[in-house]
């Protein structure tokens, strides 16, 4: 993320609602990162949940930064 945006990502080791990746780290030992593309008031899960375009836009380049990436 570093390469595709000019700040550095914001990291938080705590994630809301109910995300099932603790299996992935558990049972089968393989790393996993959730990467939130949303904002902040998006309500989700309610009847007015929202996303506005530059976050989608923002997500697009996320993900294309995340996948094309070498190690």
């Amino acid at each position: 993320m570093n390469n595709t945006f000019t700040q550095a990502p914001v990291q938080i080791r705590i994630m809301g609602g109910t995300v099932p990746i603790a299996r992935f780290i558990n049972i089968l030992k393989i790393p996993a990162v959730v990467v939130p593309l949303v904002n902040p008031d998006n309500n989700q899960h309610s009847p007015n949940e929202n996303l506005r375009v530059g976050n989608y836009v923002d997500g697009v380049r996320t993900c294309l930064g995340i996948l094309t990436t070498k190690f």
